[in-house]
């Protein structure tokens, strides 16, 4: 609750619509518009925090009210869908899996205010450790949580900035649960240097801790690597002006590697600020969970002009509401909706629901966190089948 007041504070000077929904369209007050990016860095904050406590659509919707103000890529329709010709719909995981059969190494992408993207990866994670993958890196891991949650075999709190995000912890603590190894990778020189130089040094320099930490150890190792954004791209030039992750761990591994994309295409609060193919996909290949697009010769085709960037693209579908929450928090991430019992709601203002198992230590990271306000109908915990303790924060 203390992050998300702190965000809120930081963004106080922008009117209440943009802290909102994110109902104020790009372009209709130039003086608006500049005030908005002033503050972007705290609108990423406010996002990041609101994802902390379950209010998933409110983190989109403040990304997306900056995202407006920026320039944006719209790619041609027709043009695109044009590239689909000869494709039809696998459903992701079983697709992901098969390629990830005959590779070393799986890189998948998220946003970091989407904790949809963590809750696929939770389910990617438990088919992949069935062939063999046993190593898991997180961009967020700092070295002494991971070695922490390794011994103890549960995420607590300062295991990670994003691992203290419910869904985030979940996908980690059945990760370790089924075996996994918790790697950390993050290049954490932070010596003053200029902004191009630090991020060559961060690019290459956490390839290099995966090759020194896994595989330099582990001539046999199977990893997957959860990255932010497009850090697990490769590179189809020779030699490009800035060379991601993706592609320094391909080249310094010498390993094969699989590099999944699953940021594009998801389902926003407002469709406005939906990619503009992705209800044109959803049109044409309907699917109630996610999915890939396969060609007839076997290849993927690749979309929003990415090619030789990334192998595969995710469709994630629009997830139906369930008691308040989003329905990717069942289907994907396996909870169960509980009510929230009533002598935890608040008679006024506002109050951060947690559920934390009853067996779990202290530090351990809350299974749910959810901000609930009087007057308003209280959405559900979403919940594994076990005994929880209940706490609250004003």
């Amino acid at each position: 609750m203390e992050r998300l007041k702190t965000a809120e504070a930081a963004t106080a000077p922008l009117p209440a619509a943009v802290l909102g929904r994110g109902d104020v369209p790009n372009g209709s007050d130039p003086a608006l518009d500049k005030l908005v990016l002033q503050h972007g860095s705290q609108l990423q904050m406010l996002g990041t925090a609101r994802s902390f406590v379950g209010d998933t659509d409110g983190a989109m919707a403040v990304f997306d009210v900056l995202r407006r103000r920026q320039p944006r890529h719209s790619p041609a329709i027709v043009r695109q869908m044009a590239l689909l010709e000869h494709a039809a719909a696998e459903e992701a995981i079983a697709a992901i899996v098969r390629e990830a059969r005959t590779k070393r190494i799986v890189l998948i992408n998220e946003a970091h205010h989407v904790p949809l993207h963590r809750a696929f990866a939770q389910r990617l994670a438990a088919e992949l450790r069935k062939i063999g993958y046993t190593y898991l890196a997180c961009e967020t891991f700092n070295a002494l949580g991971a070695q922490a949650a390794n011994e103890k075999r549960y995420v607590a709190r300062n295991a990670g900035y994003y691992t203290s995000e419910p869904v985030f912890a979940g996908f980690v603590n059945a990760a370790l649960a089924d075996g996994w190894t918790l790697v950390p990778y993050e290049f954490e020189d932070i010596r003053a240097r200029t902004p191009a130089e630090q991020l060559r040094l961060r690019e290459e320099m956490q390839a290099r801790n995966l090759v020194d930490r896994i595989f330099a150890k582990d001539k046999d190792a199977k990893v997957l690597v959860l990255v932010g954004y497009s850090h697990h791209h490769k590179s189809p030039e020779a030699e490009p002006k800035t060379i991601l992750m993706g592609e320094h761990l391909r080249r310094m591994s010498g390993l094969p590697s699989l590099h999944v994309e699953q940021v594009d295409f998801i389902a926003h609060p407002d469709p406005a600020d939906d990619n503009p193919l992705y209800a044109p996909l959803l049109a044409t290949y309907p699917s109630q969970g996610p999915i890939v697009l396969r060609n007839e010769d076997g290849s993927y085709p690749i979309l929003l002009g990415v090619n030789g960037r990334i192998d595969m693209q995710v469709i994630h579908p629009r997830y139906p509401i369930r008691d308040g929450r989003p329905g990717w928090l069942v289907s994907l991430a396996g909870r169960t909706a509980v009510p929230i019992p009533a002598r935890l709601l608040p008679s006024s203002g506002r109050r951060v629901i947690k559920a934390t198992p009853a067996s779990a230590p202290e530090d351990a990271v809350p299974t749910d966190i959810v901000l609930v306000e009087a007057g308003k109908p209280a959405p559900a915990l979403m919940l594994k089948k076990e005994p929880y303790r209940f706490s609250y924060e004003e």
